[in-house]
């Protein structure tokens, strides 16, 4: 099964969703990898009908700020959503795989 990595500062224990050399909320060196849980909420999100570029033949497509269980909030796709009007806050959603265009993907539980 695919990982989520991110960082974590040492400084601060500030956690961010992508790797780094610097912590975005210090500006600290002193950082290293971190295994993202794959489980989360959606803490926000909008349904896409407007697509642009390589993203364009995707629409309609849930986009969405997950709330991972270790509490590290991140922008992504959710896919395999059978009815986009019925997705909603708080829905339960786990990481599916790493897109080289898109990024993380997560996917409806």
């Amino acid at each position: 099964m695919e990982k989520l990595i991110g960082t974590i500062c040492l400084d601060c224990e500030y956690k961010v969703a992508n790797v780094t050399d610097l912590c975005p909320s210090c500006g600290s060196e002193n950082t290293e990898s971190l295994v993202i849980e794959n489980r989360g909420t959606i803490y926000s999100f909008t349904i896409v009908h407007v697509g642009f570029g390589h993203m364009a033949s995707r629409v309609p497509y849930a986009l969405a700020v997950i709330d991972t269980e270790d509490h590290i909030k991140l922008t992504t796709v959710v896919e395999d959503v059978p009815d986009l009007d019925s997705l909603k806050i708080g829905d339960k959603v786990r990481f599916k795989k790493m897109d080289e265009m898109i990024g993380p993907i997560f996917q409806v539980v």
